[in-house]
Protein backbone atom coordinates (compact mmCIF):
# COMPACT_ATOMS: atom_id res chain seq x y z
CA UNK A 1 0.00 0.00 0.00
CA UNK A 2 2.86 2.38 0.82
CA UNK A 3 4.37 1.75 -2.61
CA UNK A 4 1.16 3.02 -4.21
CA UNK A 5 1.56 6.38 -2.50
CA UNK A 6 5.05 6.91 -3.91
CA UNK A 7 3.86 8.30 -7.25
CA UNK A 8 7.17 9.60 -8.58
CA UNK A 9 9.14 6.50 -7.48
CA UNK A 10 11.82 8.32 -5.51
CA UNK A 11 11.27 6.25 -2.35
CA UNK A 12 9.88 9.17 -0.36
CA UNK A 13 6.24 9.86 0.29
CA UNK A 14 5.43 13.55 0.37
CA UNK A 15 2.22 15.18 1.60
CA UNK A 16 1.45 16.15 -1.99
CA UNK A 17 1.65 12.51 -3.07
CA UNK A 18 -0.64 11.48 -0.22
CA UNK A 19 -3.16 14.20 -1.14
CA UNK A 20 -3.04 13.23 -4.81
CA UNK A 21 -3.58 9.54 -4.00
CA UNK A 22 -6.51 10.40 -1.72
CA UNK A 23 -8.11 12.47 -4.51
CA UNK A 24 -7.60 9.59 -6.94
CA UNK A 25 -9.25 7.15 -4.51
CA UNK A 26 -12.19 9.54 -4.05
CA UNK A 27 -12.66 9.77 -7.81
CA UNK A 28 -12.55 5.97 -8.15
CA UNK A 29 -15.13 5.54 -5.38
CA UNK A 30 -17.45 8.13 -6.98
CA UNK A 31 -17.09 6.41 -10.34
CA UNK A 32 -17.93 3.00 -8.85
CA UNK A 33 -20.98 4.51 -7.14
CA UNK A 34 -22.15 6.09 -10.39
CA UNK A 35 -21.71 2.80 -12.25
CA UNK A 36 -23.73 0.95 -9.59
CA UNK A 37 -26.50 3.52 -9.77
CA UNK A 38 -26.59 3.29 -13.56
CA UNK A 39 -26.83 -0.50 -13.36
CA UNK A 40 -29.70 -0.26 -10.86
CA UNK A 41 -31.57 2.14 -13.13
CA UNK A 42 -31.14 -0.14 -16.18
CA UNK A 43 -32.31 -3.17 -14.19
CA UNK A 44 -35.36 -1.25 -12.95
CA UNK A 45 -36.26 -0.16 -16.49
CA UNK A 46 -35.74 -3.70 -17.78
CA UNK A 47 -37.97 -5.15 -15.06
CA UNK A 48 -40.75 -2.70 -15.90
CA UNK A 49 -40.55 -3.61 -19.58
CA UNK A 50 -40.51 -7.36 -18.92
CA UNK A 51 -43.41 -7.21 -16.46
CA UNK A 52 -45.44 -5.05 -18.85
CA UNK A 53 -44.88 -7.54 -21.67
CA UNK A 54 -45.82 -10.46 -19.42
CA UNK A 55 -49.00 -8.68 -18.26
CA UNK A 56 -50.19 -8.19 -21.84
CA UNK A 57 -49.65 -11.81 -22.86
CA UNK A 58 -52.12 -14.58 -22.14
CA UNK A 59 -49.72 -16.09 -19.57
CA UNK A 60 -51.53 -14.33 -16.72
CA UNK A 61 -55.32 -14.25 -16.46
CA UNK A 62 -57.25 -11.01 -16.16
CA UNK A 63 -58.58 -12.03 -12.76
CA UNK A 64 -55.06 -12.46 -11.41
CA UNK A 65 -53.96 -9.10 -12.85
CA UNK A 66 -56.97 -7.42 -11.24
CA UNK A 67 -56.13 -9.07 -7.93
CA UNK A 68 -52.56 -7.81 -8.12
CA UNK A 69 -53.40 -4.35 -9.46
CA UNK A 70 -52.55 -2.47 -6.26
CA UNK A 71 -49.27 -4.33 -5.83
CA UNK A 72 -48.33 -3.76 -9.46
CA UNK A 73 -49.04 -0.05 -9.09
CA UNK A 74 -46.64 0.17 -6.16
CA UNK A 75 -44.08 -1.85 -8.12
CA UNK A 76 -44.16 0.54 -11.08
CA UNK A 77 -43.98 3.61 -8.83
CA UNK A 78 -40.98 2.17 -6.99
CA UNK A 79 -39.17 1.27 -10.19
CA UNK A 80 -39.78 4.66 -11.75
CA UNK A 81 -38.50 6.21 -8.51
CA UNK A 82 -35.22 4.35 -8.92
CA UNK A 83 -34.90 5.49 -12.53
CA UNK A 84 -35.87 9.08 -11.69
CA UNK A 85 -33.36 9.23 -8.83
CA UNK A 86 -30.64 8.18 -11.25
CA UNK A 87 -31.63 10.82 -13.80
Amino acid sequence: MVIDFDVDGDGKITPEEIAMKERMLEVEIREEKAESQKFMAWVAMGMMIVFTIILFTPLISDARVNALADLLGVFYIAQTGVVAAYM
